[in-house]
């Protein structure tokens, strides 16, 4: 039977974010319309982008050529390059039509408030900003609870989130959690393993363009523990950020510098890491930066990991997160792969997208 042009649903879509990962999904979602509608008789719609510059509504949805525009005006200026409107003054209950997906591809928690207002008029919300999911327990109910996925808040499109979810729905019993959710810190734990100095380790990090523009936040091991608190909270661990014990890679005394000086004063951690590097790795353990999740606690940081377990055979350029259940005790499960990059985190949101369109047929 040939498929017609009734076949095909529209979805609407409202991007929260255009930046790296804001940029790929619209290519991708570019790409992919045909595909979508062969293959799973859907055609996404992007009736509005906003930025941190403004809004930009289409109500009837853009063309791929306003799209290209926008993507065009976006990476040469930074603006999308036509007046705008502040997202203040975005309403989702008179702006958004109910069925809308509302995808925050941002990293700030700014976004929340207008997230579960999106929620409460009949939108759904995908995530790939981790901070909403992290901060205020109430934000995080509201998302768990409603159509909303956010599968690359952890692990970018691997999926971490979805083998929470099966585990879970199959009345599996979350025992204990490990994982290496950070490839900067991978990197810089790998690097110290092999006797590098850890300054060095960090301004190499950086030159490759593994860490933020100032290392300091990777080092802090922030990110990781919001990955962690995610998970935790999935389990149903009521914990805040505030409970989850984060060891960070520098002190905070060196908060206070600039960045460059920071670059020359990390020097001073080079014996301190290598004692702590060399503790951790006697008879052979393996150096990683790993999460833990078990018995109501959450925490990041330093660990020597058997070689031949799950953790400490990764490759230090991967993510995996393993979980030891009711059902997976003996041999655990894990989830290992790329887990990073804007372009496969820009994929895990689109496949979100699609997922969360037929939940809301």
């Amino acid at each position: 039977m040939s498929q017609t042009s009734t076949d095909i649903k529209s979805r609407a879509i409202f991007l929260l974010g255009f930046g790296g990962v804001g940029r790929a999904l619209t290519r991708q979602i570019i790409a992919a319309r045909q595909l979508h509608a062969t293959r799973n008789h859907l055609r996404l719609s992007v009736n509005g982008i906003a930025d941190s510059s403004g809004v930009v509504l289409a109500a009837d949805g853009m063309s791929d050529e306003q799209l290209n525009r926008l993507l065009e005006a976006k990476t040469h200026s930074g603006r999308l390059g036509v007046e705008q409107a502040p997202l203040r003054s975005v309403q989702p209950s008179s702006h958004l039509a109910p069925g809308t997906i509302v995808v925050d591809t941002t990293a700030t928690d700014v976004t929340a408030p207008f997230l579960v207002a999106a929620m409460r008029a009949a939108c759904g919300v995908v995530l790939a900003n981790k901070l909403p999911m992290a901060g205020d327990l109430a934000w995080y109910d509201v998302f768990a609870a409603g159509s909303a996925r956010w599968e690359t808040t952890v692990g970018a499109a691997l999926p971490v989130i979805s083998t929470v979810r099966t585990l879970l729905d199959s009345g599996d019993e979350i025992q204990h959690i490990e994982g290496s959710l950070s490839g900067t810190l991978g990197f810089i734990a790998s690097q110290l393993e092999a006797g590098v100095l850890f300054g060095d380790a960090v301004r190499d990090a950086r030159q490759r363009g593994y860490t933020e523009p100032d290392p300091r936040q990777d080092l802090g091991g922030l990110d990781a523990a919001r990955k962690a608190l995610i998970l935790a909270r999935m389990v149903g661990y009521r914990l805040n950020m505030s409970d989850v014990q984060v060891e960070s890679l520098y002190p905070a005394e060196m908060d206070h510098l600039s960045v460059d000086a920071f670059l020359h004063e990390v020097d001073s951690l080079n014996a301190s890491m290598a004692l702590r590097a060399n503790a951790l790795t006697q008879g052979g353990r393996r150096l990683r930066y790993a999460a833990t999740v078990e018995n109501g606690r959450c925490g990041v940081g330093l660990v020597g990991a058997d070689p031949v377990s799950k953790l400490g055979g990764i490759r230090t350029s991967d993510s995996i997160v393993v979980f030891s259940t009711k059902f997976y005790s003996e041999n655990p499960l894990a989830i290992s792969g790329r887990g990073a990059g804007q372009e496969v985190t820009a994929a895990g949101v689109l496949g979100d997208i699609v997922d969360l369109s037929r939940e809301m047929a």
